[in-house]
């Protein structure tokens, strides 16, 4: 039996198939959604039972896909890692056996005149020994000198070495703490933040997502009990006695939101409280109790859906320009001058008029002005 969230992939491929494409697939889970749960459905009131405060089931479906959009860029990381080993080790390969077929063999010839020359080999015996008495003779001063100015300058390299790498040294990293930094980043649920003993906590620049862990018998929300505040987070379950056991209670580093934070939980396993921030920077805790992470390890780039619609168009235009750049084909300014010049190129008094639309006649600068190329 398939295990964790692939236990219904056979439907829902079966269903996928049906469909054709992602899109109408999308369209028929959220339409399930729809007529089937209340999640479409707005709480108006604090008393009403049904539905979700405004925005709250929007960002429920952000915080998912944004879990999902984490883990495809991290394979694809992994991927383009593999790719650049195999690729390493192939060149070293190849390295390797340029060196071996470059080196000369030994001439055949060689192995027996060293055996017919004896005598040779004993005068090189006695010049080796002679060399070895000479240098264990005492040394002029001038050698001593030498000697002496030769070491001061190996020592004077090794201390400026050994200055080099204590000054590096607060850039420098513990391997194990590398290590573990590198998993806390592989995982969505610690990614830019870190892993405690009653939680998880993960962030981006306009976000702090906190995972309290919970015990498998909590799979109701009417066991547990969170209180946002702006800078407070209070978290409690109920015990099997009816009584209340605090899970987490603690300041937060920073101000957030509480009107535009929310709080689910997913039964058994943990509550995801969602925390706007109120100012756009990265925390070194969640909690003002607990340790700081390194901001200066984590990965601070921004997606582009944080962005601003305005800001997304001209980052996808830029995008756009660069392929079409790449492929010798029009830019966004050239496309639109196109469209215009086809739709007037065989109108009514234009003198290419009959003639089929050739965009070689014609260059468009980015400012968008035209300029004609002259017939040769």
């Amino acid at each position: 039996m398939a295990s964790g969230s692939e236990k219904y992939d056979t439907a829902l491929l079966a269903i996928l198939q049906n469909e054709g494409k992602v899109a109408p697939f999308l369209d028929e889970v959220l339409g399930f959604l729809y007529r089937r749960t209340d999640f479409f459905r707005i709480m108006k009131t604090d008393t009403d039972r049904l539905g979700f405060p405004p925005g709250v089931a929007y960002k429920l479906l952000k915080n998912i896909f944004k879990k999902y959009e984490i883990l495809a860029q991290k394979d694809s990381e992994k991927a383009d890692q593999m790719r650049q080993a195999r690729k390493k080790k192939q060149e070293t390969q190849e390295q390797q056996s340029e060196a071996s077929n470059m080196q000369t063999p030994t001439e055949p010839s060689q192995a027996p005149l060293c055996q017919g020359t004896s005598g040779a080999n004993d005068q090189d015996k006695r010049g080796q020994e002679e060399s070895a008495v000479a240098s264990s003779e005492p040394q002029g001063e001038g050698d001593r000198v030498e000697q002496m100015e030769t070491s001061s300058e190996s020592e004077t390299q090794n201390a400026k070495s050994s200055e080099s790498k204590s000054g590096d040294g607060e850039d420098e990293e513990d391997p194990e703490l590398a290590r573990q930094r590198r998993e806390l980043q592989a995982n969505p649920l610690t990614y830019n933040g870190a892993e405690r003993e009653a939680y998880f906590w993960s962030q981006n620049i306009t976000e702090v997502d906190v995972r309290v862990k919970v015990p498998k018998s909590i799979v109701k929300g009417k066991q547990m009990k969170v209180d946002i505040k702006s800078k407070h987070i209070h978290v409690a379950l109920q015990e099997s006695d009816g009584s209340w056991r605090d899970l987490v209670n603690s300041e937060l580093s920073w101000d957030v939101d509480k009107e535009e934070s929310m709080w689910t939980l997913s039964p058994g396993e943990f509550v995801h409280i969602n925390l706007e921030k109120k100012q756009e920077r990265w925390w070194e805790n969640v909690f003002t109790d607990e340790p700081k992470i390194n901001t200066k390890k984590i990965d601070c780039s921004r997606p582009m859906t944080d962005l601003d619609d305005e800001a997304q168009a001209k980052i996808e235009e830029m995008m756009f320009n660069q392929r079409q750049k790449q492929l010798g084909l029009p830019q966004s300014h050239e496309v639109k001058t196109h469209e215009m010049l086809r739709k007037a190129w065989d109108a009514e008094g234009s003198p290419f008029k009959g003639q089929p639309f050739d965009p070689s006649r014609f260059s468009v600068d980015p400012s968008g002005v035209v300029n004609f190329n002259q017939q040769t």
